[in-house]
């Protein structure tokens, strides 16, 4: 029934016909939201037949489980976090920002949380695990029932620290309430890009988190509803992730002498591979792998890639054709310069 309905957004002829469709999907999944059918719901994002339904679903979900209707409600929202760390010695970082009152002030400074605003952001940095075994069906639940924000989500979540050695990208992310009064103004700023508030975090926290022996790099992102931090804050690590390489295995390279060639191919189990690599070595490559998310456009992580090659000044970029296998002789398959002399588009 729900695929029926997101199909049938799809295919609307006529606006009139979409709102109809839209209004029969939402209803449906209120519905099931109040009777907590998660498992309905994840069987339906896992049989739909194109991406496009699957946004339709996917977004439908959304706005059922967080937008109520009418009256004072939650608003849950997380900061995702992106963390860079770099450190010789094995190390912990701190599990929490110990200064919740100048986080939040900090926030309300810069016009992320609406003047007055009952709005609570906490310390917690949380673990990436921790936010995705929060359901819709709870996040329904509290967006309709929590009468405070000061007092976060009735939930026992655990910080989580990140432990480290070498080089590494980590995400973690800080959960927020916010009370969104009838008829008043959004008492939190969703979505958008990052403004000029994100220096004055990105120094806030790296003070915070600061450790000695460690170089730190932390990349907030801005409050996005949970939902939607769960799926966009995954894509802002493995860019980060990919460009750390990228940078890595490309200054290695130049320091020999040797000018870097990427390559990149698509395989059947759902990963992008990525590798820089020179020709005639057959030692000195490195690999990187991209794990599709549903609502990953390759076409779109292809054109960032190519603009990060650009910015590094890498002219060479070879992009495998058609889908390859996950593997060969038992060995994840990646393509170097010397297997893949051929520059050719991916379609």
């Amino acid at each position: 029934m729900l695929i029926h309905y997101a199909q049938s957004i799809a295919n609307a002829r006529t606006e009139d016909d979409r709102a109809m469709w839209q209004d029969s999907l939402r209803a449906a999944l209120l519905e099931m939201l109040e009777r907590e059918e998660l498992l309905s719901l994840s069987v339906a994002l896992a049989m739909v037949t194109s991406q496009q339904t699957y946004q339709i679903l996917w977004d439908a979900l959304r706005d059922a489980a967080e937008r109520p209707d009418s009256g004072r409600h939650a608003v849950v929202f997380a900061v995702p976090v992106v963390l860079v760390v770099g450190s010789k010695n094995k190390v912990t970082l701190p599990e929490r920002i110990a200064d919740v009152d100048g986080l939040n002030g900090l926030f309300r400074q810069h016009g992320l949380f609406a003047p007055g605003a009952e709005v609570f952001l906490s310390g917690k940095l949380l673990h990436p695990d921790s936010i995705v075994d929060i359901s819709s069906a709870q996040i329904y639940r509290y967006t309709r029932q929590l009468a405070d924000a000061a007092r976060g989500l009735p939930l026992d979540l655990p910080a989580a620290a990140i432990t480290a050695k070498d080089e590494g990208v980590f995400l973690r992310y800080l959960l927020g309430v916010a009370i969104q009064e009838e008829g008043a103004a959004a008492p939190v700023k969703l979505g958008g890009s990052v403004g000029a508030w994100g220096v004055p975090l990105m120094k806030f926290l790296g003070d915070q988190l600061k450790t000695d022996g460690v170089t730190l790099f932390p990349i907030p992102r801005p409050p996005m509803p949970l939902m939607q931090a769960i799926a966009a804050a995954n894509h802002a690590r493995l860019e980060v992730a990919l460009q750390v390489f990228a940078s890595s295995q490309i200054r290695l390279l130049r320091d020999q002498g040797q000018e870097p060639v990427a390559v990149v191919s698509a395989h059947d189990n759902g990963e992008l591979h990525f590798t820089v690599s020179a020709a005639g070595n057959e030692k000195d490559w490195g690999g990187f792998v991209w794990p599709l998310a549903a609502q990953d456009v390759v076409a779109q992580i292809e054109t960032s890639f190519r603009l990060l090659m650009a910015e590094c000044q890498v002219s060479d970029v070879r992009l495998v054709p058609d889908v390859q296998p996950e593997s060969r002789d038992g060995i994840p398959l990646f393509f170097t310069a010397d297997d893949w002399p051929q520059r050719q588009t991916l379609q």
